[in-house]
C-alpha cells in the first residue's frame, strides 16, 4: 500500500508540475510557482475534512523545512525546463529523490534489502546514460545545473517528513506548502517579478496547486505505511514530467536517453521490490 501511495504521488507530482510548466511560460516560473503553491496549501488543508487529526509541533516543524525544499525543488524544475528538456533535468532530479530519502531512511535503521541497494546503483547508471546522451547546445549543462539544484530541494524536502507520525494527518503537507509558498512571494519579490499571474494562467496555475497538494499528503500517507517502497515510488515523478514531456510539449528524447529513462525506472523497481 505504501508503494501505490507513493506511484499516485508522483503521477500528481508529474500533473502539478505539467501544469506549472504550462503556465510558467506565458507568466513566469515565480508567479505561478507562488499560486501552485498556495493552492496546494488550501488542497493539503481541505483534506483534513476526510482525514481528522491533530496538529503537534514536531510534524508542523519537519512539514516547514520541507516547505523550503519543495520551494526550491518547485521553482528551479520550472526554471530547468524553460532552459533545457525534461529528458535532461528529470533523471538528475529522480536520482536525486530516490537516494536522499532512501539514505535517511536507512540511517534511521530502515533495513533496505541486497535487491533495493542494486536498484539504487542501477538507477544511477541510468542517469550517466541520460545525461550523456544529450545533444551539444540542447541546454544539457543548464540542465544538470537546475535539475541538481532542484532534486537537492525536493530530496531533503521528502526525506525531512519521515518520521511524521500518523496522527498528524496532512498537517505536515499544509506546513509545507504554506511555507513553500511564503519563500516563492519573498524571491519573487527580490528580484521584482510578478507575485500573481494574470489571466487565464490563474487557472493553469490553480490546477498545478491542486495536484500538488494532493501529492504532498499521499506521500505522507504513503511513507507512515510502508516507508522504504513510498519514499522510492515517491520519487518516480520526473519519469510522469518525461512523458508529459514529450507528448504535451514535444521534447526530442533520444535512444540512448530513453535506455537510460528505462535504467532509471528498473532501478526504482527493484528498491520497491526489495
Amino acid at each position: 500500500m505504501g508503494a501505490l501511495f507513493g506511484a499516485l504521488s508522483s503521477l500528481s507530482v508529474g500533473m502539478s508540475e505539467m501544469f506549472g510548466r504550462r503556465g510558467a511560460r506565458a507568466a513566469g516560473v515565480l508567479a505561478v510557482s507562488v499560486v501552485s503553491q498556495g493552492v496546494a496549501a488550501l488542497a493539503a488543508f481541505g483534506m483534513l475534512l476526510w482525514m481528522p487529526s491533530q496538529p503537534n509541533w514536531p510534524d508542523l516543524g519537519r512539514g516547514a523545512v520541507s516547505g523550503v525544499g519543495f520551494g526550491v525543488g518547485m521553482v528551479a524544475y520550472l526554471g530547468g525546463l524553460m532552459r533545457s528538456s525534461a529528458t535532461v533535468i528529470a533523471p538528475m532530479v529522480a536520482t536525486l529523490t530516490v537516494v536522499i530519502p532512501f539514505g535517511v531512511a536507512t540511517a534511521g535503521g530502515a533495513d533496505p534489502t541486497g535487491m533495493a541497494v542494486l536498484g539504487v546503483g542501477v538507477a544511477l547508471v541510468g542517469l550517466l546514460f541520460i545525461t550523456g546522451g544529450g545533444r551539444v547546445g540542447s541546454g544539457t549543462r543548464a540542465g544538470l545545473l537546475w535539475g541538481a539544484a532542484s532534486g537537492l530541494g525536493y530530496g531533503i524536502g521528502l526525506a525531512v517528513l519521515i518520521g511524521t507520525s500518523p496522527s498528524g494527518g496532512p498537517w505536515p503537507a499544509v506546513a509545507q506548502r504554506v511555507v513553500a509558498c511564503l519563500l516563492t512571494v519573498v524571491a519573487a519579490m527580490i528580484v521584482r517579478s510578478p507575485v500573481i499571474p494574470r489571466g487565464a494562467v490563474r487557472w493553469t496555475a490553480f490546477w498545478s496547486g491542486v495536484f500538488g497538494g494532493i501529492a504532498s499528503v499521499l506521500y505522507l500517507l504513503g511513507i507512515q505505511v510502508d516507508l522504504l517502497p513510498a519514499a522510492v515510488t515517491g520519487a518516480m515523478f520526473p519519469a510522469v514530467s518525461v512523458a508529459l514531456g514529450r507528448l504535451v510539449f514535444g521534447d526530442s528524447v533520444r535512444p540512448i536517453q530513453i535506455l537510460g529513462l528505462g535504467l532509471v525506472l528498473a532501478g526504482v523497481a527493484g528498491v520497491v521490490a526489495g
